[in-house]
């Protein structure tokens, strides 16, 4: 996957990104008091992915994706785990940053 976006404001979530698949776009909800979320990521012209999660206390978002296809009159549904992990851009010429442990 390529990097993507995802932008948290007011309970909304939207976002976007490309993948081996194709541009997709990101829309859903999360509780500003639990961080609970709910998003969609529909590929343009596609199928769409249902992702519920929440904070895992370390910054990431773990949960599970749902892909459901009706095929003929039966439905076929796929689902896993996923975790979310933001990447944190650094200064150009800045140290990484450590744990310090006293």
């Amino acid at each position: 996957m390529e990097d993507f976006y995802l932008q948290f404001r007011n309970g909304e979530i939207t976002g976007h990104g490309r993948d081996i698949i194709g541009p997709f776009a990101f829309h859903g909800e999360y509780g500003e008091s639990t961080g609970e979320l709910e998003m969609t990521k529909k590929y343009l012209g596609r199928h769409e992915v249902k992702y519920r999660g929440r904070p895992d206390g370390e910054g990431c978002i773990i949960g599970t994706w749902t892909i459901a296809e009706r095929i003929v009159d039966k439905e076929i549904v796929w689902t896993g785990p996923f975790l979310l992990q933001p990447v944190v851009e650094r200064p150009s010429g800045g140290e990484p940053i450590v744990e310090i442990i006293r």
